[in-house]
């Protein structure tokens, strides 16, 4: 679910009319994490919305920073964002090839 500092941004006329549907056809609607051939229905931000970044079109609107996921890896790779909120300990979690969470240590090695 969006939160409530990025829903303007989602329920706008230009990401739902252009940059949505553009993201979604540009992966032919096929989930971008290699080796998924699920259907893409959700447009994934690679950098996470925040509100400090949320209006800046780099992040919010460009398309480099915007794939195709299917529900699935979505709701992983959104699972992930907030286990990492929760826990603040952990320096970063990253995400590897096939779009699972990888846990890093401090010291930025993998557990």
């Amino acid at each position: 679910m969006a939160k409530d500092y990025s829903k303007p941004l989602y329920n706008s006329t230009i990401w739902k009319n252009i940059i949505r549907p553009a993201v979604l056809a540009r992966c032919h609607y096929i989930c971008e994490i290699e080796g998924c051939c699920d259907v893409a229905t959700e447009v994934d931000h690679i950098i996470e919305l925040t509100p400090d970044n949320i209006n800046d079109p780099r992040i919010a609107c460009d398309y480099r920073n915007l794939r195709g996921l299917c529900g699935r890896h979505h709701k992983e790779k959104t699972k992930a964002e907030q286990m990492k909120q929760r826990h603040p300990e952990l320096e970063a979690i990253m995400f590897d090839e096939h779009g699972q969470a990888v846990l890093t240590s401090p010291g930025g090695g993998r557990f």
